[in-house]
């Protein structure tokens, strides 16, 4: 009878054994995900989120595998969007070159445009040189003065001091000006040389 029994119980304890060997262990990724959100908090799992800015794949034990920046949302889009750039730019550069040839018929009119696009700033630059010119004038008078004075071994007036100084400044100002004014002319006349060299592009190449 105990020997029945025992092979009963060993019997049993078999068959309870069976289901737990048969039972398929849950599959966990061998990969764990550091990901820093936008908000700049740190979080760990073992998938991807669209939410994760940056990640670094990590072992079970911890070791860093490779440090990359994930696809963020909408990162997919980007060579439709590049496309879609290049298309506008390619139709916007046709659209210059309908326009540069309907309006000229040669480079002399090209140059002739250049000229009166010119006159208003080259007439500025005349003046603000002008006011720059008289600026320095009364500068080197007032500096004159304070030589002088130096020179006899006086005090210098402390208002005389404050005109040089009032002076200097107005001198950087107009100085300033003036290199603003021919900055702009030199890109007007830039512009007009780029137009007039495609020009020539475009009626060498209808030929």
């Amino acid at each position: 009878m105990k020997v029945i029994c025992s092979l009963v119980s060993l019997t049993i304890a078999a068959a309870l054994a069976v289901p737990a060997l048969a039972q398929p262990k849950p599959k966990t990724s061998p990969i764990t995900y550091k990901c820093v959100d936008s908000r700049g908090q740190i979080y760990y799992s073992d998938r991807l989120t669209p939410e994760c800015g940056q990640t670094q794949e990590m072992n079970r034990q911890g070791r860093i595998l490779k440090k990359d920046e994930t696809t963020k949302p909408g990162a997919a889009a980007k060579p439709a969007a590049a496309g879609t750039v290049k298309a506008k730019e390619s139709s916007e550069s046709q659209r210059r070159d309908r326009a540069l040839t309907a309006t000229y018929t040669s480079e002399e009119e090209i140059d002739l445009a250049r000229d009166r696009s010119l006159a208003i700033p080259l007439q500025a630059i005349r003046t603000s040189e002008n006011r720059l010119a008289k600026a320095n004038k009364q500068l080197f008078e007032l500096k004159t003065q304070a030589d002088r004075l130096a020179g006899q071994q006086k005090a210098i007036p402390p208002h005389l001091l404050e005109e040089i100084e009032v002076k200097q400044k107005e001198v950087s100002a107009f100085e300033a000006e003036v290199q603003q004014k021919k900055s702009y002319a030199d890109s007007v006349r830039a512009r007009y040389e780029a137009d007039k060299l495609r020009y020539r592009e475009l009626k060498t190449a209808g030929k």
